[in-house]
């Protein structure tokens, strides 16, 4: 339960930072996504996979409200600086998606057991008998792809939990409890 109190907290800190920016790209989205984590976490009224949709169209929307980066083509030996402030939104943008899956992994925990799931529908195969339609179609491992999802998204988390401390350290407050917001919602999702 601590857990989804804290998703749906950083949801709602995640609204009130887009409403301070004043995009409604971003309120729209971080308005869907909050929805989404309250559903997600409490009354379970709409299915994972449309909520997955909507997540992905925020994402989208936020990544669509980046303004293009002015890239400096001057003779620096590392290349084009990427601003704090552009990182938070390109980070911000890719946490949309990534709850998304999360919320399709939670919904879906056969696809975590998928490895016993085909090993059981070939055991089954091998003894003569018909295996159920879905048992063996479509699961080559199962637990790979949860694992590199999660792995992904632990990156992420850590990604964003440092965007929020540079924030904070160059006193953009709107900034730091957005990214930490983004972070602390990502890491219940994986508790």
């Amino acid at each position: 339960m601590l857990a989804a109190t804290v998703m749906v907290a950083a949801a709602a800190l995640c609204v009130w930072c887009a409403a301070q920016s004043r995009s409604p790209l971003q309120i729209v989205a971080a308005s869907v996504m909050c929805i989404a984590m309250l559903d997600h976490a409490i009354t379970l009224l709409v299915s994972p996979v449309i909520w997955a949709a909507l997540l992905i169209g925020g994402g989208l929307l936020v990544g669509s409200s980046l303004r293009p980066a002015q890239v400096d083509t001057g003779a620096g030996a590392g290349g084009p600086e990427i601003s704090s402030d552009r990182a938070q939104g390109i980070l911000c943008a890719i946490a949309y998606p990534a709850m998304a899956a999360l919320v399709l992994l939670r919904a879906a925990p056969e696809f975590t057991r998928g490895a016993e799931i085909a090993a059981s529908g070939v055991a089954a195969m091998n003894a003569g008998a018909e295996p159920e339609i879905g048992e063996v179609v479509h699961h080559h491992g199962g637990t790979l792809p949860a694992g590199w999802l999660v792995a992904a998204v632990v990156v992420l988390v850590v990604a964003l939990g440092g965007v929020a401390l540079a924030a904070l350290r160059d006193g953009r407050r709107v900034a730091a409890v957005e990214a930490g917001a983004m972070s602390l919602m990502l890491g219940s999702m994986l508790a």
